[in-house]
């Protein structure tokens, strides 16, 4: 008897104190998956709410950059792949043919500029995921506290001192 209420009072417990975790794409409660478009039915706390929604508007603005860059850096490496090196155009009876090497520069900056659009989105995804986890944290009870801390370190002859935070 004691056994099972032993049991049941961990198993209410659990229930009382639910744990959110993020999966990928879904929020984790209580063992059921919530997509992360329904945030509100996840997150209690308004602190986390708010940065649930600053989480996700970075992801949003670092969405967009990505698939910019990743469509200027597909379409322009596409071209520059599909293009001949030379074309040869024919002038008609008795005038012969011209051969015109293809100039790829511009396409090729498409491309750089596209990868630059392309890895601006890196910080918005890096922010977003620091949001979500500390949203996760705050919706938890964890603490949440601010704990700079100073690093030593050394390469040869030199040292080095970084604030870490």
């Amino acid at each position: 008897m004691k056994k099972s209420i032993l049991i049941l009072t961990a198993i209410l417990s659990q229930f009382h104190c639910a744990q959110v975790s993020f999966d990928g794409k879904k929020f984790l409660k209580d063992g059921q998956s919530y997509k992360s478009k329904n945030y509100r039915q996840v997150f209690t706390d308004p602190t986390a709410l708010d940065l649930v929604k600053k989480g996700r508007t970075n992801k949003t603005v670092g969405d967009v950059f990505s698939g910019i860059g990743g469509f200027g850096m597909g379409l322009s490496l596409a071209l520059i792949v599909s293009t001949p090196k030379e074309r040869t155009y024919n002038l008609g009876y008795g005038y012969g043919s011209i051969t015109q090497k293809t100039d790829n520069s511009a396409r090729w900056t498409v491309f750089g500029i596209s990868t630059g659009i392309a890895l601006i989105s890196i910080p918005f995804y890096v922010s977003a995921k620091k949001h979500f986890d500390k949203a996760i944290k705050t919706e938890n009870g964890e603490p949440t506290t601010f704990k700079p801390y100073f690093k030593l370190g050394s390469e040869g002859d030199r040292l080095a001192v970084s604030y870490n935070f």
